[in-house]
């Protein structure tokens, strides 16, 4: 048993060691804090949130560098936001040009049966693509471009197509199985025709690979139970690659509006936090 005099002793041993590892902690939580700061400094700003993080994660009781930490924190933020802001809109105006050069040369196309309109390069206006074998790049009124082939006067069931370049380096649309809605087939005058739509995330890729290789001799396959294939005219590889070229500057250009809405509503409330935990002097 422990002699009565030795417990004191023991207790006040007790409170020092815990005090000791009390200032420990803080210690530590100030050197993280003081590497954060560092890296503010440094312009580094996701990494002085990451450390930030770290900082919470592992001392949350050490309230007073905690609460420095969140100032940090919003100042790191409204750096963020403004540069976000800054790139949104230097895509925006890179973009901007673009679409206006190229929308010019685009027709728009109203069709009653269809839920939106539609817009065709202009080299295309005289060829619908219900009087041939081949395809139409549209481009929809949000900037999606997408494909729609048709092949007269062949049972291949088709449901998918290939693009290939001399070299034999090729690019494919994802596959449309036949459903009688996106793919489907009909008969005019009594000739089998076979039309799928191929929706922007099918065939993108496509479509760039063609907008690549625009001065090459490229080949059109229509891929399905059997296969077919034809030559790429230069009026179709070019409404293709600027139908291509239009949607993408538009979708860039509406997701830097996106963006820099993002980063507007994220400033706010950076700046708010900076003002809330401004520390007293």
């Amino acid at each position: 048993m422990f002699n009565a005099a030795i417990k004191p002793a023991l207790i006040l041993c007790a409170i020092l060691m815990l005090a000791s590892c009390g200032n420990g902690q803080k210690e530590e939580a100030s050197a993280l804090y003081k590497n954060a700061e560092a890296l503010y400094n440094a312009q580094m700003y996701d990494s002085t949130l990451s450390v930030l993080d770290t900082l919470y994660k592992r001392y949350p009781a050490e309230t007073d560098v905690i609460r420095q930490g969140i100032h940090l924190m919003a100042l790191a933020q409204e750096q963020i936001s403004i540069a976000g802001i800054a790139h949104a809109d230097s895509v925006i105006a890179a973009n901007a040009p673009i679409v206006k050069e190229i929308e010019k040369d685009f027709i728009v196309v109203k069709n009653p049966d269809l839920v939106e309109n539609y817009r065709i390069y202009k080299t295309l206006k005289n060829t619908p693509l219900i009087n041939r074998t081949g395809l139409e790049p549209r481009v929809d009124d949000n900037g999606n471009i997408y494909l729609v082939s048709l092949l007269q006067g062949r049972a291949v069931n088709h449901t998918m197509l290939r693009v290939i370049a001399p070299d034999g380096s090729s690019a494919e649309t994802a596959s449309v199985p036949y459903d009688d809605a996106q793919n489907y087939r009909f008969k005019n005058d009594g000739i089998t025709n076979e039309m799928v739509t191929f929706h922007a995330d099918q065939c993108n890729e496509f479509c760039k690979f063609i907008a690549d290789n625009t001065d090459k001799h490229l080949k059109l396959e229509f891929v399905g139970k059997t296969s077919y294939r034809i030559h790429m005219q230069a009026t179709l590889k070019n409404a293709i690659a600027r139908s291509y070229t239009y949607s993408v500057a538009i979708q860039a250009g509406l997701k830097a509006e996106s963006e820099k809405l993002y980063y507007n509503k994220r400033l706010e409330v950076a700046k708010k936090q900076i003002e809330q935990t401004q520390p007293q002097s």
